[in-house]
Order: C-alpha cells, then structure tokens, then sequence
C-alpha cells in the first residue's frame, strides 16, 4: 500500500501540533510496512535531506518532497493565496510521480488536489484531516469570530468535497456532519497517538499540590480565566503552579508559588515538569483533541479541563475533571477541591490517566486501526 501524505510540514523540520502528528503518522506507517509519499516543508536549521529522526529501514519506504512555504506581503486573506500556492505545487509533483493508493491531506494543503478531483480528474481517495477545528465552535473573542467568517466557506469547501473526512471522536464528529452536511459514511473517527518514551511507571504524589499549564498565549486557551482563578486562590490555599509557554510579562502573577518557564522546545525539560505535577489544567474554550493533554496523562497527571472538542474520549471522571468553558470560578472550585484531595485519590486520578493511554493512545495500537480504515476506503 502507498499512501501520500499532504501537509506543511512534520515535527522538529516544522514545530506544532498538527506537525507532530503527522510525524509520527509516517514513522508508524513506515514501521508497519506502509510506503509513504510525504509531501512537507521545512522551518528548522536540520538538513531536512537527512530524514536523520528515521530510522535506516524507515526510510526504505518514504519518498520525500521538500517544497517552501510561500510567504507573501501580509494583506487581507494572503494566507488563503500562499495555502493555494503550495497546494498547487505539491500537486504538480505529485502528477509526475507513480500513482498512489490513497491521500491523506492535512489543513489546506489538499486544496488543489480535492479541487482537481471535483473537476473529474482521476484520482485515488481524498481524505483530509482539518487540526483547526475552533472555527466550529464557541469563541468570545473578536479576533476568532472575524476568522471564523473569513475560513468557514474554505473549510466547508474541503469537508464537503473530500471523499473522507477525519475526525478525532467525541463531539467533533456530530459537529462536523452538522456544520457541512455530510453523512456518517464519509467519517473516519480516529484519535490521536503518543509514543511509549512519554510514558512515566513512576507515578508519585507531590508534598505540595502542583499543577501545570502548557500552551501559547491564546484567549481560547483559557488562560484568562485561569489567572483569574489562580488569583484569588493566593489568598487562601497553598499549591504550587507551573506555566510553560510564552505568556506577556504584564500578565504574569508574581507570586513564589508561580512559575513561568516561558517557551520550552527541549521534550526532556517538558517531560521533567509534567512528571513533577499532580495534574494539567487545560480550560480550552475549544479544542480538536490536545497533543499535550494526551503527554501529561502519559506522564502520569491527572487532567482538569474543558468539555470541548474531542476531550471527552480523553478526558473522564477516572482520570479527572471536565468542566465548563468560559469559568473562572469552575476552575477555582475544581482545584481548591484538589488542593485538599487525599494522597490516595490523587494517586488514582494519575494511575487512571497513565493506564488510559496504554490501553488507548500509543500509536503502535492507533496506526492498526489507521491502515485497517485505509484498506477498507481502498477497497470500497
């Protein structure tokens, strides 16, 4: 089987959640056989010509393209133009190369390829697997209700004309059938994956309650809402609050029980901080389904976060809390009440996170059920 996966980039050539997904995407193909065709970018200082986070006998099976991002002047929907610009020059060599079973696009890097088809021409199936999936739900901000106005004709576009459509489970799935129409046939509901190195067998209980927050500074983070929490907590309770991401100075808490350790790219130094906290606090407003919530529970945290998204099918109340988006009194309330949690409940919590992912979320078990779904959509 050949497969062509269409994206923008993968993990570390190109930093982000949809790029690390697709990494791992091609490592478990390639290690289980698959030949895959990647067509990427690169924003790193590695010589991407390497392929040096491949093994020698994954790379018997991947070809790769290596093409640049377009960046143009920054105008009104430029982003749209350098999306379609790339996507239309994967595709021209794409045209050249052998033929492929099956495509896999992510974002909008499929757009000239699901447009190509529409107009008839012969091509293997199209499935694409949007990361941004806020643009269907609930924001509060401005910003995102102009960007919601602005993407939603594309993003309906591709849903609706590609033959397949990717979705990580929980609510996302009924979401997007409803937002474009599209019937259930035309869904392929599969999570996402983590690697075995995040899983931590050594789960202890902190002296003191410790928290963690992981993400950039983005109102649909929550992270409003969790500073304002975090404040009047101070007050009264003793914990300790670890934040990794860049975050304003201004903004900033100053407080000994508050840590900031700004923009971390080391894994192992993110890895040592999950493993120290008792839980990850995630209040997303919106979300597909968190990379970094998936981390911490193999790290060992128990999860308070938003209903949102896909969280649900990561998120129970085995593995911690799900509460309501927008509230900063709903966090407050959930970790004054953890604050005061006995050893062994917290314990549970953490255990329940871990032994989740192990039965659920390595890749080794996602890709399976990844190239079962492909061979089905093959062979229809």
């Amino acid at each position: 089987m050949r497969v062509a996966l269409i994206t923008d980039g993968i993990w570390p050539y190109v930093i982000g959640g949809m790029q690390k997904h697709s990494y791992f995407l091609v490592k478990y193909f390639l290690q289980n056989g698959v030949y895959v065709d990647l067509y990427q970018s690169n924003e790193s200082h590695y010589d991407i010509s390497k392929l040096e986070f491949f093994s020698e006998e994954e790379k018997k099976y991947l070809n790769s393209f290596v093409f640049s991002f377009p960046k143009y002047k920054k105008y009104l929907g430029h982003y749209f133009k350098e999306s379609y610009d790339y996507s239309s020059s994967l595709y021209e060599t794409f045209l050249k190369q052998p033929k492929v079973d099956y495509i896999y696009t992510k974002g909008y890097c499929g757009w000239r390829f699901i447009k190509e088809k529409k107009k008839g021409k012969d091509l293997p199936p199209i499935a694409i697997r949007l990361h941004g999936y806020e643009i269907l739900q609930k924001t509060n901000s401005f910003k995102n209700k102009i960007r919601k106005i602005m993407y939603m004709p594309l993003v309906s576009y591709l849903n609706q004309n590609a033959d397949y459509v990717y979705s990580y489970g929980g609510k996302l799935t009924q979401m997007t059938q409803d937002a474009f129409d599209l019937p259930s046939s035309k869904m392929i509901e599969i999570s996402t994956g983590i690697s075995q190195t995040w899983l931590n067998d050594n789960i202890s209980v902190q002296k003191v309650r410790t928290f963690c927050f992981v993400g950039r500074y983005d109102i649909r983070k929550g992270i409003v809402e969790l500073h304002e929490a975090l404040s009047q907590m101070l007050v009264s309770q003793k914990f300790k609050f670890h934040f990794i991401g860049e975050l304003p100075e201004e903004l900033k808490i100053k407080h000994s029980s508050i840590i900031y350790h700004g923009v971390l790219k080391s894994e192992d130094a993110i890895k040592k901080i999950l493993r120290e906290s008792d839980f990850l606090v995630a209040p997303s407003h919106s979300e597909g389904m968190p990379n970094v919530i998936v981390e911490a529970m193999a790290s060992g945290c128990g999860i308070v976060t938003t209903d949102v998204g896909a969280i649900s099918v990561l998120v129970s109340k085995e593995e911690g809390f799900l509460i309501p988006p927008f509230s900063s009194e709903a966090i407050k309330i959930v970790l004054e009440k953890l604050i005061q949690l006995p050893e062994e409940k917290n314990l549970e919590y953490k255990r329940n996170a871990l032994d989740k992912v192990k039965n659920n979320f390595l890749w080794e078990k996602v890709i399976k059920k990844e190239i079962q779904e492909i061979h089905k959509r093959i062979h229809q």
